[in-house]
Protein backbone atom coordinates (compact mmCIF):
# COMPACT_ATOMS: atom_id res chain seq x y z
CA UNK A 1 0.00 0.00 0.00
CA UNK A 2 2.76 2.22 -0.02
CA UNK A 3 3.15 3.87 -3.24
CA UNK A 4 2.73 7.23 -1.64
CA UNK A 5 5.53 9.54 -2.28
CA UNK A 6 6.17 7.84 -6.09
CA UNK A 7 2.92 8.77 -7.03
CA UNK A 8 2.60 11.81 -5.01
CA UNK A 9 6.12 13.17 -6.87
CA UNK A 10 4.71 13.02 -10.20
CA UNK A 11 1.79 14.77 -9.87
CA UNK A 12 3.13 17.43 -8.12
CA UNK A 13 6.10 18.24 -10.57
CA UNK A 14 3.26 17.80 -13.48
CA UNK A 15 1.30 20.82 -11.32
CA UNK A 16 4.59 23.15 -11.99
CA UNK A 17 4.47 22.43 -15.98
CA UNK A 18 2.94 25.48 -17.72
CA UNK A 19 -0.70 25.79 -16.84
CA UNK A 20 -2.16 22.36 -17.57
CA UNK A 21 -4.33 20.08 -15.78
CA UNK A 22 -2.49 18.18 -13.41
CA UNK A 23 -3.00 16.45 -9.54
CA UNK A 24 -1.62 14.12 -7.68
CA UNK A 25 -2.68 10.89 -5.31
CA UNK A 26 -0.45 10.20 -2.21
CA UNK A 27 -0.17 6.78 -1.22
CA UNK A 28 0.79 5.22 2.45
CA UNK A 29 0.76 2.19 4.29
CA UNK A 30 1.02 0.70 7.87
CA UNK A 31 1.98 -2.82 9.18
CA UNK A 32 1.63 -2.86 13.06
CA UNK A 33 4.40 -5.00 14.05
CA UNK A 34 4.65 -6.14 18.08
CA UNK A 35 6.15 -7.19 21.18
CA UNK A 36 5.63 -8.29 24.80
CA UNK A 37 2.20 -10.62 25.42
CA UNK A 38 -0.61 -9.31 27.13
CA UNK A 39 -4.04 -10.58 27.43
CA UNK A 40 -6.31 -7.11 27.72
CA UNK A 41 -9.59 -8.50 27.49
CA UNK A 42 -12.41 -10.44 25.92
CA UNK A 43 -16.26 -9.62 25.03
CA UNK A 44 -19.18 -10.98 23.19
CA UNK A 45 -21.80 -13.90 24.22
CA UNK A 46 -20.99 -17.26 21.98
CA UNK A 47 -24.05 -17.93 19.58
CA UNK A 48 -24.09 -20.79 17.25
CA UNK A 49 -26.21 -19.36 13.97
CA UNK A 50 -24.13 -19.20 10.46
CA UNK A 51 -25.08 -16.15 8.27
CA UNK A 52 -25.63 -16.65 4.30
CA UNK A 53 -24.45 -13.66 2.67
CA UNK A 54 -27.82 -12.17 1.35
CA UNK A 55 -27.24 -11.30 -2.97
CA UNK A 56 -27.33 -8.77 -3.93
CA UNK A 57 -26.57 -7.16 -0.55
CA UNK A 58 -28.50 -4.20 0.40
CA UNK A 59 -27.61 -2.09 2.88
CA UNK A 60 -29.74 -2.16 5.60
CA UNK A 61 -30.14 0.12 8.91
CA UNK A 62 -31.69 -0.43 12.43
CA UNK A 63 -34.99 1.04 12.59
CA UNK A 64 -34.03 1.91 16.12
CA UNK A 65 -32.53 5.00 14.31
CA UNK A 66 -35.80 6.46 12.62
CA UNK A 67 -37.91 9.27 14.53
CA UNK A 68 -40.77 6.62 14.44
CA UNK A 69 -43.22 5.57 17.41
CA UNK A 70 -42.37 2.21 19.12
CA UNK A 71 -45.46 0.42 17.96
CA UNK A 72 -44.82 1.30 14.34
CA UNK A 73 -41.29 -0.66 14.68
CA UNK A 74 -42.47 -4.11 13.94
CA UNK A 75 -44.99 -3.24 11.20
CA UNK A 76 -42.58 -1.31 9.14
CA UNK A 77 -39.84 -3.44 9.49
CA UNK A 78 -42.44 -6.02 8.52
CA UNK A 79 -43.18 -3.77 5.63
CA UNK A 80 -39.36 -3.20 4.66
CA UNK A 81 -38.52 -6.54 4.85
CA UNK A 82 -41.69 -7.46 2.10
CA UNK A 83 -40.94 -4.66 -0.40
CA UNK A 84 -36.89 -6.02 -0.42
CA UNK A 85 -38.46 -9.64 -1.02
CA UNK A 86 -40.96 -8.50 -3.19
CA UNK A 87 -38.42 -6.72 -5.75
CA UNK A 88 -36.69 -8.50 -8.33
CA UNK A 89 -33.40 -8.45 -8.22
CA UNK A 90 -32.49 -6.61 -11.39
CA UNK A 91 -34.27 -3.49 -9.40
CA UNK A 92 -32.36 -4.53 -5.95
CA UNK A 93 -29.03 -3.91 -8.33
CA UNK A 94 -30.10 -0.87 -9.27
CA UNK A 95 -30.81 0.41 -6.22
CA UNK A 96 -27.58 -1.06 -4.68
CA UNK A 97 -25.90 0.32 -7.33
CA UNK A 98 -26.88 3.51 -6.79
CA UNK A 99 -26.77 3.91 -2.94
CA UNK A 100 -22.96 2.45 -3.63
CA UNK A 101 -21.81 4.53 -6.52
CA UNK A 102 -23.17 7.87 -4.16
CA UNK A 103 -21.64 6.92 -1.37
CA UNK A 104 -18.39 6.31 -2.63
CA UNK A 105 -18.51 9.35 -5.36
CA UNK A 106 -19.05 11.33 -2.34
CA UNK A 107 -16.00 9.79 -0.37
CA UNK A 108 -13.51 9.82 -3.33
CA UNK A 109 -14.46 13.92 -3.20
CA UNK A 110 -14.32 14.49 0.19
CA UNK A 111 -10.88 12.60 0.68
CA UNK A 112 -9.63 14.32 -2.89
CA UNK A 113 -10.27 17.39 -1.15
CA UNK A 114 -8.56 16.71 2.02
CA UNK A 115 -5.78 15.89 -0.01
CA UNK A 116 -5.11 19.21 -1.55
CA UNK A 117 -5.60 20.84 1.34
CA UNK A 118 -3.15 18.17 2.40
CA UNK A 119 -0.36 18.89 -0.11
CA UNK A 120 -0.74 22.79 0.46
CA UNK A 121 0.06 22.90 3.76
CA UNK A 122 2.68 20.69 3.72
CA UNK A 123 4.47 22.97 0.75
CA UNK A 124 5.91 19.42 -0.74
CA UNK A 125 3.68 20.17 -3.96
CA UNK A 126 0.25 21.69 -4.97
CA UNK A 127 -2.23 19.43 -5.98
CA UNK A 128 -4.46 21.15 -8.61
CA UNK A 129 -7.44 19.69 -7.08
CA UNK A 130 -9.46 20.64 -10.94
CA UNK A 131 -7.64 18.61 -13.09
CA UNK A 132 -7.46 15.59 -10.29
CA UNK A 133 -10.81 16.39 -10.18
CA UNK A 134 -11.04 16.15 -14.19
CA UNK A 135 -8.81 13.07 -14.30
CA UNK A 136 -11.31 10.93 -12.05
CA UNK A 137 -14.20 12.12 -14.27
CA UNK A 138 -12.87 10.97 -17.09
CA UNK A 139 -11.73 7.82 -15.66
CA UNK A 140 -15.47 7.03 -14.80
CA UNK A 141 -17.05 8.24 -17.73
CA UNK A 142 -14.84 6.70 -20.07
CA UNK A 143 -13.63 3.06 -18.56
CA UNK A 144 -11.74 1.94 -21.65
CA UNK A 145 -7.96 2.74 -21.06
CA UNK A 146 -6.27 5.71 -22.74
CA UNK A 147 -3.71 4.85 -24.83
CA UNK A 148 -0.43 4.77 -22.87
CA UNK A 149 3.33 5.16 -23.30
CA UNK A 150 5.11 2.15 -24.07
CA UNK A 151 6.74 0.87 -20.82
CA UNK A 152 9.95 0.65 -23.06
CA UNK A 153 9.19 4.17 -24.11
CA UNK A 154 8.79 5.33 -20.38
CA UNK A 155 10.75 7.72 -18.61
CA UNK A 156 8.93 8.72 -15.68
CA UNK A 157 12.04 7.87 -13.05
CA UNK A 158 14.34 9.79 -15.02
CA UNK A 159 11.54 12.85 -14.79
CA UNK A 160 10.93 12.52 -11.57
CA UNK A 161 14.57 12.49 -9.98
CA UNK A 162 15.02 15.29 -12.78
CA UNK A 163 12.31 17.53 -11.71
CA UNK A 164 12.38 16.86 -8.21
CA UNK A 165 14.98 19.94 -7.47
CA UNK A 166 12.60 22.25 -9.83
CA UNK A 167 13.29 22.09 -12.84
CA UNK A 168 10.41 22.34 -15.48
CA UNK A 169 8.88 19.83 -17.35
CA UNK A 170 8.83 19.61 -21.22
CA UNK A 171 5.29 19.54 -22.85
CA UNK A 172 5.73 15.83 -23.34
CA UNK A 173 7.04 15.20 -20.01
CA UNK A 174 4.08 16.48 -18.45
CA UNK A 175 1.69 14.59 -20.82
CA UNK A 176 3.52 11.63 -19.49
CA UNK A 177 3.38 12.61 -15.49
CA UNK A 178 -0.49 13.28 -16.80
CA UNK A 179 -0.87 9.78 -18.09
CA UNK A 180 0.80 8.23 -14.55
CA UNK A 181 -2.34 10.27 -12.78
CA UNK A 182 -4.85 9.32 -15.04
CA UNK A 183 -4.19 5.49 -15.23
CA UNK A 184 -3.51 5.02 -11.03
CA UNK A 185 -7.79 7.48 -10.68
CA UNK A 186 -8.52 4.94 -13.54
CA UNK A 187 -7.13 2.55 -11.67
CA UNK A 188 -9.04 3.27 -8.17
CA UNK A 189 -12.79 3.89 -10.02
CA UNK A 190 -12.35 -0.01 -11.11
CA UNK A 191 -10.99 -0.97 -7.74
CA UNK A 192 -14.72 0.61 -6.95
CA UNK A 193 -16.27 -1.40 -10.15
CA UNK A 194 -14.96 -4.61 -8.79
CA UNK A 195 -16.32 -4.39 -5.54
CA UNK A 196 -19.68 -3.07 -6.75
CA UNK A 197 -19.36 -6.69 -8.55
CA UNK A 198 -18.70 -8.41 -5.67
CA UNK A 199 -21.63 -6.98 -3.64
CA UNK A 200 -24.04 -7.47 -6.59
CA UNK A 201 -23.29 -10.86 -6.06
CA UNK A 202 -23.40 -11.26 -3.14
CA UNK A 203 -19.94 -11.92 -2.18
CA UNK A 204 -19.96 -9.69 0.81
CA UNK A 205 -22.15 -7.48 2.86
CA UNK A 206 -22.90 -3.88 2.02
CA UNK A 207 -19.92 -1.89 3.80
CA UNK A 208 -21.67 -1.00 6.90
CA UNK A 209 -19.94 2.23 6.89
CA UNK A 210 -20.94 3.76 3.80
CA UNK A 211 -24.52 2.77 4.79
CA UNK A 212 -25.49 5.83 6.91
CA UNK A 213 -27.53 4.20 9.15
CA UNK A 214 -24.76 2.44 10.39
CA UNK A 215 -21.92 4.16 10.05
CA UNK A 216 -19.94 5.83 12.78
CA UNK A 217 -20.97 8.90 14.11
CA UNK A 218 -17.08 10.25 13.63
CA UNK A 219 -17.73 9.59 9.56
CA UNK A 220 -20.90 11.55 9.28
CA UNK A 221 -21.07 14.12 12.01
CA UNK A 222 -20.16 17.17 10.94
CA UNK A 223 -18.18 18.58 13.95
CA UNK A 224 -16.67 15.60 14.48
CA UNK A 225 -15.74 15.44 10.56
CA UNK A 226 -14.40 18.67 11.15
CA UNK A 227 -12.34 18.44 13.76
CA UNK A 228 -10.17 15.18 12.96
CA UNK A 229 -9.98 16.74 9.05
CA UNK A 230 -8.58 19.93 11.24
CA UNK A 231 -6.44 17.99 13.12
CA UNK A 232 -5.01 15.88 10.17
CA UNK A 233 -3.86 19.19 8.33
CA UNK A 234 -2.19 20.33 11.57
CA UNK A 235 -0.29 17.19 12.07
CA UNK A 236 0.78 17.52 7.89
CA UNK A 237 3.04 20.65 8.40
CA UNK A 238 5.13 18.38 11.62
CA UNK A 239 4.98 15.51 9.34
CA UNK A 240 6.69 17.59 6.00
CA UNK A 241 9.07 19.64 8.30
CA UNK A 242 10.23 15.91 9.62
CA UNK A 243 10.42 14.85 6.06
CA UNK A 244 12.22 17.50 5.09
CA UNK A 245 14.66 17.25 7.99
CA UNK A 246 14.92 12.86 7.40
CA UNK A 247 14.05 12.68 10.92
CA UNK A 248 12.79 9.02 10.57
CA UNK A 249 14.10 7.55 14.02
CA UNK A 250 12.22 10.19 16.71
CA UNK A 251 11.13 7.53 18.43
CA UNK A 252 14.40 6.40 19.86
CA UNK A 253 14.91 9.44 21.64
CA UNK A 254 12.21 8.28 23.92
CA UNK A 255 12.07 4.62 23.39
CA UNK A 256 15.03 2.21 23.77
CA UNK A 257 14.92 -0.63 21.70
CA UNK A 258 14.12 -3.97 23.80
CA UNK A 259 13.79 -7.01 21.66
CA UNK A 260 11.29 -8.27 24.84
CA UNK A 261 8.67 -5.26 24.34
CA UNK A 262 9.78 -2.59 21.02
CA UNK A 263 12.26 -3.89 18.91
CA UNK A 264 14.87 -1.44 17.17
CA UNK A 265 12.78 -1.88 13.76
CA UNK A 266 9.40 -1.20 14.95
CA UNK A 267 10.79 2.21 16.73
CA UNK A 268 10.50 3.91 13.30
CA UNK A 269 8.62 6.98 12.46
CA UNK A 270 7.36 4.99 9.30
CA UNK A 271 5.97 7.84 6.78
CA UNK A 272 7.24 10.13 8.73
CA UNK A 273 4.08 9.70 10.96
CA UNK A 274 3.94 11.34 14.65
CA UNK A 275 4.75 9.61 17.29
CA UNK A 276 5.04 6.10 15.42
CA UNK A 277 2.74 3.56 16.43
CA UNK A 278 3.14 4.51 20.01
CA UNK A 279 0.48 7.30 20.89
CA UNK A 280 -3.23 7.78 21.31
CA UNK A 281 -3.17 10.27 19.13
CA UNK A 282 -1.77 8.24 15.89
CA UNK A 283 -4.37 5.74 16.74
CA UNK A 284 -6.98 8.64 16.40
CA UNK A 285 -5.61 9.97 13.17
CA UNK A 286 -4.36 6.78 11.12
CA UNK A 287 -7.60 5.59 9.50
CA UNK A 288 -8.09 9.08 8.22
CA UNK A 289 -4.86 9.94 7.32
CA UNK A 290 -4.75 6.72 5.23
CA UNK A 291 -7.66 7.08 3.33
CA UNK A 292 -6.78 10.91 2.57
CA UNK A 293 -3.79 8.94 0.73
CA UNK A 294 -5.60 7.01 -1.03
CA UNK A 295 -8.58 9.06 -1.55
CA UNK A 296 -11.07 6.84 -0.14
CA UNK A 297 -9.76 3.55 -1.68
CA UNK A 298 -8.42 2.26 1.49
CA UNK A 299 -11.10 0.44 3.16
CA UNK A 300 -12.16 -0.99 -0.55
CA UNK A 301 -9.08 -2.48 -0.96
CA UNK A 302 -8.68 -4.13 2.52
CA UNK A 303 -11.73 -5.74 1.66
CA UNK A 304 -10.76 -7.74 -1.64
CA UNK A 305 -9.81 -10.33 0.82
CA UNK A 306 -12.96 -10.64 1.94
CA UNK A 307 -14.15 -12.52 -1.50
CA UNK A 308 -11.25 -15.26 0.07
CA UNK A 309 -13.07 -15.96 3.00
CA UNK A 310 -16.59 -15.68 1.70
CA UNK A 311 -15.65 -18.79 -0.58
CA UNK A 312 -13.60 -20.44 2.84
CA UNK A 313 -17.04 -19.70 5.06
CA UNK A 314 -19.77 -21.24 2.76
CA UNK A 315 -20.58 -24.40 4.88
CA UNK A 316 -19.03 -23.98 7.69
CA UNK A 317 -20.34 -22.82 11.02
CA UNK A 318 -18.99 -19.05 12.27
CA UNK A 319 -19.31 -20.10 15.95
CA UNK A 320 -17.25 -23.15 15.57
CA UNK A 321 -14.38 -21.25 13.59
CA UNK A 322 -11.90 -19.00 15.57
CA UNK A 323 -9.70 -16.34 13.93
CA UNK A 324 -6.43 -14.58 14.95
CA UNK A 325 -6.10 -11.07 13.50
CA UNK A 326 -2.68 -10.28 14.00
CA UNK A 327 -1.09 -6.75 13.90
CA UNK A 328 -4.86 -5.77 13.80
CA UNK A 329 -4.01 -1.88 13.63
CA UNK A 330 -7.29 -0.02 14.67
CA UNK A 331 -9.08 -2.92 13.97
CA UNK A 332 -10.69 -1.68 10.60
CA UNK A 333 -10.52 -4.59 8.43
CA UNK A 334 -11.39 -6.75 11.45
CA UNK A 335 -15.04 -4.85 11.92
CA UNK A 336 -15.41 -5.92 7.80
CA UNK A 337 -14.92 -9.51 9.10
CA UNK A 338 -16.95 -9.56 11.91
CA UNK A 339 -19.99 -7.69 9.90
CA UNK A 340 -20.59 -10.40 7.68
CA UNK A 341 -19.87 -13.16 9.72
CA UNK A 342 -20.26 -11.28 13.50
CA UNK A 343 -20.73 -15.18 15.26
CA UNK A 344 -16.71 -16.12 14.95
CA UNK A 345 -14.40 -16.31 17.79
CA UNK A 346 -11.88 -14.08 17.46
CA UNK A 347 -8.75 -12.77 18.73
CA UNK A 348 -6.78 -9.64 18.01
CA UNK A 349 -3.08 -9.08 18.55
CA UNK A 350 -1.34 -5.59 18.18
CA UNK A 351 2.06 -4.21 19.57
CA UNK A 352 1.03 -0.98 20.47
CA UNK A 353 -1.30 -0.60 23.31
CA UNK A 354 -2.62 2.89 22.18
CA UNK A 355 -3.64 1.05 18.48
CA UNK A 356 -5.07 -2.26 20.74
CA UNK A 357 -7.63 0.46 22.33
CA UNK A 358 -8.68 1.46 18.92
CA UNK A 359 -9.40 -2.24 18.38
CA UNK A 360 -11.49 -1.99 21.13
CA UNK A 361 -12.96 0.77 20.33
CA UNK A 362 -14.10 0.22 16.36
CA UNK A 363 -15.29 -3.11 17.74
CA UNK A 364 -17.85 -1.87 20.14
CA UNK A 365 -20.39 -1.81 17.37
CA UNK A 366 -20.64 -5.38 18.10
CA UNK A 367 -21.93 -4.73 21.38
CA UNK A 368 -25.29 -4.05 19.97
CA UNK A 369 -27.00 -7.19 20.64
CA UNK A 370 -30.35 -5.20 18.41
CA UNK A 371 -27.90 -5.09 15.49
CA UNK A 372 -25.66 -8.46 16.34
CA UNK A 373 -27.74 -10.40 18.49
CA UNK A 374 -25.10 -13.31 18.25
CA UNK A 375 -21.86 -11.82 18.06
CA UNK A 376 -18.90 -13.94 18.85
CA UNK A 377 -16.50 -13.36 21.53
CA UNK A 378 -13.63 -10.87 20.90
CA UNK A 379 -9.85 -10.97 22.43
CA UNK A 380 -7.79 -8.34 22.47
CA UNK A 381 -3.64 -9.34 23.08
CA UNK A 382 -0.95 -6.91 23.23
CA UNK A 383 1.78 -9.27 21.91
CA UNK A 384 4.70 -9.57 19.59
CA UNK A 385 3.64 -11.19 16.19
CA UNK A 386 7.35 -13.47 15.80
CA UNK A 387 6.30 -14.70 19.05
CA UNK A 388 2.51 -14.66 20.05
CA UNK A 389 1.67 -16.69 22.95
CA UNK A 390 -1.43 -19.23 21.70
CA UNK A 391 -0.83 -23.12 21.47
CA UNK A 392 0.15 -24.88 18.11
CA UNK A 393 -2.92 -25.24 15.54
CA UNK A 394 -4.77 -23.04 17.85
CA UNK A 395 -6.88 -21.05 15.21
CA UNK A 396 -8.62 -21.56 11.79
CA UNK A 397 -7.77 -18.65 10.09
CA UNK A 398 -4.76 -15.94 10.45
CA UNK A 399 -5.35 -12.58 9.16
CA UNK A 400 -2.69 -9.76 8.69
CA UNK A 401 -2.93 -6.88 6.54
CA UNK A 402 -0.46 -3.90 5.67
CA UNK A 403 2.12 -5.24 8.07
CA UNK A 404 4.98 -6.96 6.25
CA UNK A 405 6.49 -4.02 4.43
CA UNK A 406 7.71 -2.55 7.61
CA UNK A 407 9.40 -4.95 8.43
CA UNK A 408 12.82 -6.66 8.44
CA UNK A 409 13.49 -9.53 6.12
CA UNK A 410 14.26 -11.53 9.57
CA UNK A 411 11.05 -10.51 11.62
CA UNK A 412 9.14 -11.27 7.90
CA UNK A 413 10.42 -15.47 8.49
CA UNK A 414 9.91 -15.03 12.00
CA UNK A 415 5.93 -13.85 11.74
CA UNK A 416 5.40 -16.32 8.93
CA UNK A 417 6.80 -18.91 11.25
CA UNK A 418 4.24 -17.75 13.91
CA UNK A 419 1.35 -17.51 11.12
CA UNK A 420 2.17 -21.13 10.32
CA UNK A 421 2.39 -22.65 13.83
CA UNK A 422 -0.72 -21.51 14.99
CA UNK A 423 -2.83 -22.32 11.83
CA UNK A 424 -4.61 -25.62 12.20
CA UNK A 425 -3.93 -27.87 9.54
CA UNK A 426 -5.99 -27.03 6.45
CA UNK A 427 -6.52 -23.66 8.17
CA UNK A 428 -5.80 -20.48 6.14
CA UNK A 429 -3.98 -17.76 6.20
CA UNK A 430 -5.61 -14.20 4.17
CA UNK A 431 -3.05 -11.63 3.62
CA UNK A 432 -2.99 -7.99 2.37
CA UNK A 433 -0.13 -5.79 2.17
CA UNK A 434 1.45 -3.57 -1.36
CA UNK A 435 1.67 -4.66 -4.30
CA UNK A 436 5.09 -5.96 -5.46
CA UNK A 437 7.27 -5.35 -8.46
CA UNK A 438 5.75 -7.18 -11.22
CA UNK A 439 2.33 -6.54 -9.96
CA UNK A 440 1.76 -3.63 -12.13
CA UNK A 441 1.60 -6.03 -15.46
CA UNK A 442 -1.95 -6.57 -14.43
CA UNK A 443 -3.09 -3.33 -14.33
CA UNK A 444 -1.09 -2.90 -17.80
CA UNK A 445 1.09 -0.28 -16.25
CA UNK A 446 4.42 -2.61 -15.13
CA UNK A 447 7.34 -0.15 -15.27
CA UNK A 448 5.53 2.95 -14.00
CA UNK A 449 4.44 0.67 -11.00
CA UNK A 450 7.91 -0.34 -10.63
CA UNK A 451 9.29 2.61 -10.68
CA UNK A 452 6.84 4.13 -8.07
CA UNK A 453 8.27 1.58 -5.73
CA UNK A 454 11.84 1.94 -6.37
CA UNK A 455 11.40 5.38 -5.51
CA UNK A 456 8.68 5.12 -3.06
CA UNK A 457 11.48 5.14 -0.05
CA UNK A 458 12.83 8.37 -1.40
CA UNK A 459 10.03 10.36 -0.49
CA UNK A 460 8.44 8.32 2.98
CA UNK A 461 10.28 6.91 5.73
CA UNK A 462 10.01 2.54 5.13
CA UNK A 463 13.14 1.31 5.66
CA UNK A 464 12.40 -1.79 4.52
CA UNK A 465 9.91 -1.71 2.21
CA UNK A 466 11.90 -2.57 -1.36
CA UNK A 467 13.24 -5.22 0.25
CA UNK A 468 9.39 -6.53 0.75
CA UNK A 469 8.98 -5.29 -2.82
CA UNK A 470 11.23 -7.68 -4.51
CA UNK A 471 10.43 -10.86 -1.55
CA UNK A 472 8.89 -13.55 -3.12
CA UNK A 473 5.92 -14.23 -0.52
CA UNK A 474 5.04 -17.65 -2.31
CA UNK A 475 8.62 -19.00 -1.33
CA UNK A 476 8.71 -17.28 1.84
CA UNK A 477 5.03 -18.53 3.21
CA UNK A 478 6.02 -21.95 1.58
CA UNK A 479 9.05 -22.36 3.47
CA UNK A 480 6.56 -22.88 6.85
CA UNK A 481 3.78 -25.01 4.83
CA UNK A 482 1.41 -22.27 3.85
CA UNK A 483 0.51 -22.73 0.43
CA UNK A 484 -0.56 -19.50 -1.85
CA UNK A 485 -4.04 -20.72 -3.30
CA UNK A 486 -5.49 -17.30 -4.99
CA UNK A 487 -3.85 -13.55 -5.00
CA UNK A 488 -5.65 -10.33 -6.60
CA UNK A 489 -4.19 -7.05 -7.30
CA UNK A 490 -6.52 -4.39 -6.22
CA UNK A 491 -4.80 -0.86 -7.37
CA UNK A 492 -1.52 -0.08 -5.37
CA UNK A 493 -2.49 -3.41 -2.78
CA UNK A 494 -2.55 -7.21 -3.23
CA UNK A 495 -4.48 -9.98 -1.25
CA UNK A 496 -3.53 -13.62 -1.10
CA UNK A 497 -5.14 -16.65 0.20
CA UNK A 498 -2.60 -19.72 1.61
CA UNK A 499 -3.83 -23.05 3.16
CA UNK A 500 -1.70 -24.36 5.65
CA UNK A 501 -0.40 -28.35 4.41
CA UNK A 502 -2.39 -31.16 6.25
CA UNK A 503 1.19 -32.36 6.33
CA UNK A 504 3.79 -29.84 7.49
CA UNK A 505 6.55 -32.23 6.45
CA UNK A 506 5.76 -31.27 3.04
CA UNK A 507 7.11 -27.60 3.69
CA UNK A 508 9.28 -26.35 1.12
CA UNK A 509 13.16 -26.08 1.81
CA UNK A 510 14.07 -22.45 3.26
CA UNK A 511 13.91 -19.30 1.15
CA UNK A 512 16.66 -16.46 2.21
CA UNK A 513 14.72 -13.31 1.08
CA UNK A 514 16.69 -10.98 -1.32
CA UNK A 515 19.05 -8.48 0.79
CA UNK A 516 18.35 -4.89 -0.94
CA UNK A 517 18.94 -2.47 2.17
CA UNK A 518 19.79 -3.02 5.98
CA UNK A 519 19.12 1.20 7.70
CA UNK A 520 21.18 1.43 10.44
CA UNK A 521 19.05 2.28 13.56
CA UNK A 522 22.08 2.94 15.85
CA UNK A 523 21.23 6.40 14.93
CA UNK A 524 18.66 9.32 15.72
CA UNK A 525 18.85 10.27 12.14
CA UNK A 526 17.11 8.07 9.29
CA UNK A 527 18.86 7.41 5.94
Amino acid sequence: MSLAASIAAPAALASRASASRRGRARLASRGVTDASRRVVGARGPIDRVARAVASPSLPSGPLDDLPVPDFLRGPLGDIVRNVETALPDDAKKALLRTQYTSAVGLRLAFFLTQGVLSSRVSGRSNIDGAAAAAAIAKAVLDPAPRAKIPDEKSNLGNIVSNAADGRALTDDEAAEVSQFLEQHLTCIVNLFRTELEHLENGTYKFPYDLNPATAPTEQWNPAQVLAIASDTLSDQAKVSDRRNAKRGQELLDTFGPDPERYPAYYLQNFHYQTDGWLSADSARLYDFQVETLFLGSADTMRRQALPFVSRWMEGRDPADTKVLDVASGTGRFLTFVRDNWPELDCTAVELSPHYLDAVRKSNERFEDVATYPRAGPLKLVEANCEKMPFEDASFDAVTNVYLFHEMPKEARRNAAREFARVLKPGGKLFFVDSAQVGDGKALGMEKAFDQALERFPQFNHEPYYRDYSLTNLEELFGEFGLVLEESTVAWVSKAWCFTKREDPSEAVEEVEPVVVEAPDLSGAGAR
